[in-house]
């Protein structure tokens, strides 16, 4: 679907068009990244399809399920790259291949639309078509690769209600809490429930747990204090839904880090 625009420049009337579904790589339409460049299609953005995993169980109906997963996501981009010589063609491609293998600082291609713009895939540039080249305008396919599948909005924060419109839960990104007094007992609660921290700990400085996606991370003043962490702790199935709220035990809730998400 295209929008069409008129812009006044040196007192002409230029006109442009741009798709309502215009790609971003990190932020940057691809568009204004690579002269020539024009997205034309987009294809893998509607349902996200779900692995399951079953059992064939001699002398009763149907099959017994395992368990079940969601799948990754293959984005299918649609473009044509014009030049106005081979030469010029053969830059324009060493750009493209480039930027498609530049990741942001998140480790990914940060992947969005401008239809949906804050809303961001992170995947990999995984494959392109093959075409002959036989004319300065090329119209072909290219491939990302989503392996969480979903998309995640940008970052929402607060000193801990949790507001969501597409997600059931969410992990947060991060919970930021500060001691009220000095105490050896300190605590962040959601609902039932419970974080609980056994150690030596003062006002002035934050603890900071980073649910980063490879490693959670705990901190107290800088200081790594996981092992501070009493028993049954559910860090890693610390979810937040909508309408919770974070609070805590001897300590202020200073800010919690956390997006919404949509397969």
């Amino acid at each position: 679907m295209y929008n069409y625009t008129s812009l006044g420049k040196l007192d002409q009337e230029v006109a442009t068009f741009e798709p309502s579904d215009n790609l971003l790589i990190n932020g940057q339409p691809l568009n204004s990244l690579v002269e020539g460049y024009r997205h034309l299609t987009v294809t893998g953005r509607g349902l996200l399809g779900q692995n399951v995993s079953t059992t064939k169980v001699p002398g009763r109906r149907g099959v017994w399920v395992d368990g079940f997963s969601d799948e990754e996501r293959t984005l299918e981009i649609k473009y044509q790259l014009k030049a106005d010589t081979s030469a010029q063609m053969r830059d324009r491609f060493a750009k493209l291949n480039k930027i498609l293998r530049t990741h942001a600082p998140s480790g990914f291609l940060e992947i969005s639309f401008r239809d949906e713009p804050d809303y961001i895939y992170y995947g990999y540039f995984n494959g392109a078509d093959s075409f002959e080249e036989t004319s300065l305008s090329i119209v072909s396919k290219f491939s990302l690769l989503i392996p969480d599948g979903y998309k995640k909005k940008r970052p929402q924060n607060s000193t801990g209600s949790i507001s969501l419109v597409d997600a059931v839960e969410v992990l947060p990104e991060s919970i930021t809490v500060t001691p009220t007094k000095t105490t050896n007992q300190l605590q962040i609660l959601n609902g039932s429930k419970v974080l609980s921290f056994a150690g030596t700990y003062t006002p002035g400085k934050d603890i900071i747990i980073s649910f980063d996606p490879d490693e959670i991370k705990i901190t107290f003043g800088g200081r790594n204090i996981l092992s501070e962490l009493e028993r049954f702790s559910p860090l890693e199935n610390f979810t937040v839904r909508n309408g919770d709220t974070i609070t805590a035990v001897n300590a202020t809730v200073k800010n919690v880090v956390w997006r919404d998400e949509r397969a």
